[in-house]
């Protein structure tokens, strides 16, 4: 139990204990809020340094996936690659701008509506990342596959190695989702128990 829960179930449980007024606890919900979005600026940063390191090994003009003879794959896999990459930056610089914003808001409605604007940033960051993985991985597959030349190969080997790589990337998939649900997710999750806290104090 943390220190603003444990302030409200004694607020009026013991005449001892200190009464704390409504500014000290918007005060602390303010602070524990403005933490949480740094949080998420904090790890989208980390995320956009990981892909792409994993983009520049995995596709670099030395790496076996590049060595394609599909033009349109390659051209295709290098602009979704830097769409990627720009998308990430553009979050991370809104991330960032929201934690600013958050830090200085000057009063509870300021706060509540920051808080909300970040919940619908983070679930547009969530949702487009995942498209845009999914959809690069979807073409590294066609990619792979289109490099076997070998005459001898029928539908029936084409059909079997493709349902593979699907399930490999119906796998790789569900971790994504899952890795995104649970860290963004229980961010989220407090960042908006402080917007309900905030909600009761302005009733």
């Amino acid at each position: 139990m943390n220190e603003l829960d444990l302030l409200k179930k004694h607020w009026n449980a013991s005449q001892n204990f200190p009464k704390i007024s409504k500014d000290e606890i918007t005060g602390m919900i303010h602070k524990k809020s403005s933490s949480i979005v740094m949080w998420i600026f904090i790890i989208s940063v980390i995320e956009f340094l990981c892909l792409n390191l994993a983009s520049f090994f995995l596709f670099n003009e030395d790496n076996d996936l590049k060595a394609t003879t599909n033009l349109f794959f390659d051209w295709t896999v290098n602009n979704i690659d830097y769409i990627s990459g720009f998308v990430s930056l553009v979050f991370i610089i809104l991330f960032y701008i929201k934690y600013r914003k958050i830090c200085v808001a000057d009063n509870t409605k300021n706060l509540m509506k920051q808080i909300l604007q970040t919940k619908k940033m983070v679930n547009y960051y969530i949702v487009i990342n995942i498209s845009i993985i999914s959809v690069l991985s979807l073409f590294a597959m066609f990619s792979v596959l289109s490099m076997d030349t070998d005459p001898t190969h029928g539908w029936k080997y084409y059909g079997f190695v493709t349902g593979i790589f699907m399930l490999l990337f119906l796998v790789f998939f569900g971790i994504i989702w899952l890795y995104y649900r649970v860290v963004y997710g229980i961010l989220i999750k407090r960042l908006m128990k402080n917007y309900q806290e905030l909600e009761k104090i302005e009733d």
